[in-house]
């Protein structure tokens, strides 16, 4: 009980503090979008699963429930094939009597964009060699704001050849190096030591702008019974810092995951899991969260896992305003998951989404092998 008095008053400061006043909007991204095609499968509701190779992004803490060795990739698109969004993630349990065993693991995310076509930026393009300098209109014959000043004004016609522009690609990576620990049979409490690393092409050839970051994570399970599991996951606790090599500056914003998972067995050789996760946010997301009050916000996400035999699963899910479908089959050592995300699903009339029609269906696969 006094355990879980001190977790509830630790999440509480959290909500109080996990805010900094220099922190910056949407700083490191890529690492809220969500892995592994059986968590996306239920909606992203995995806090409190959390059970599999993923559990180093998830929740560090459910390693230690893993048997097992295991390793599982991942493929995903985005968007139809605009990004692609991939991770390989391995756990490895340690020796230990009942109640106190241990685990190590490793995570690694790429999320990226390729064969984006670079542009000279506005100040290096030369009047009538890259662009026509005739004003808005185009018209050398009529008076326009902006004709013959030398400078590229918005409208002006480019003359910028496919020759003329070069391929690149804007990657981000993660690498997440995790640990955890069970106390009793019924708490387990794990970390990540994270490191990011981020790329963005510049205007010229070869050229990137890239940054370098560090950071931690923290995660904790408490386990009354066997059929319910708590569950709770700080990310970036320490307002990761991450330094630009042009001297720009950023820190990533702490958020928080908490969630319940609910285990049934409805009948011979059926296994139900049922999953609600809460994730906060303290960025100010009003426009595009469930719940926000003040500087905080909230979305729910629910979903359900079905088992046949431990060789069949099918899922469902919630996340935000995202509809989930997935399914998976394992055979011995060997597992397939598949998961489909469909976008804005419960908001595709939100008008202040306009373009939020071109969100296509994302798919994922991954696999998982143990030993």
């Amino acid at each position: 009980m006094k355990r879980t008095k001190a977790l509830l008053l630790l999440v509480a400061a959290t909500c109080l503090t996990a805010a900094p006043a220099r922190a910056t909007k949407y700083a490191g991204e890529f690492l809220k979008i969500p892995i592994g095609a059986r968590a996306i499968g239920m909606g992203g509701a995995f806090t409190a699963v959390s059970d599999d190779a993923t559990a180093p992004y998830w929740n560090p803490a459910g390693m230690v429930y893993l048997p097992y060795r295991e390793v599982i990739p991942q493929h995903q698109e985005k968007f139809g094939s605009l990004a692609n969004h991939d991770y390989v993630g391995a756990v490895f349990p340690l020796d230990g009597v009942k109640g106190r065993h241990s685990a190590l693991g490793v995570g690694v995310i790429r999320f990226a964009v390729d064969d984006i076509p670079i542009t000279p930026r506005p100040g290096q393009l030369r009047p009538n060699v890259d662009f026509l300098d005739y004003g808005p209109d185009n018209d050398p014959t009529t008076p326009d704001p902006g004709q013959a000043n030398g400078v590229w004004d918005r409208g002006e016609r480019l003359l910028i050849s496919a020759d003329d522009l070069y391929m690149a690609s804007s990657s981000d990576l993660a690498v997440l190096l995790s640990f955890a620990r069970q106390k009793s049979e019924h708490w387990a409490f794990g970390g990540n030591l994270k490191f990011v690393r981020q790329s963005i092409p510049d205007t010229l050839p070869g050229d990137h702008v890239t940054s370098f970051g560090a950071g931690l994570d923290a995660g904790a399970l408490w386990m009354p019974t066997d059929a319910i599991t708590f569950g709770a996951t700080l990310h970036d606790l320490t307002t990761t810092y991450l330094a630009w090599s042009n001297g720009t500056h950023e820190l990533i914003v702490p958020t928080l995951d908490t969630g319940v998972a609910f285990n049934f067995k409805p009948a011979e050789a059926h296994a139900l899991t049922w999953a609600i996760d809460l994730a906060w946010g303290f960025e100010r997301r009003t426009l595009d969260s469930q719940i926000a009050l003040g500087g905080q916000t909230w979305d729910v996400r629910t979903g359900l896992e079905w088992w046949y035999r431990n060789m069949l699963a099918l899922r469902t899910g919630v996340g935000g305003k995202d509809l989930a479908f997935g399914a998976g089959l394992r055979y011995k050592q060997i597992g397939v998951d598949y998961a489909a995300q469909l976008h804005r699903f419960f908001a595709a009339d939100d008008q202040q989404f306009p373009g939020d029609q071109n969100l296509d269906t994302t798919h994922l696969v991954s696999a998982s092998f143990s030993w």
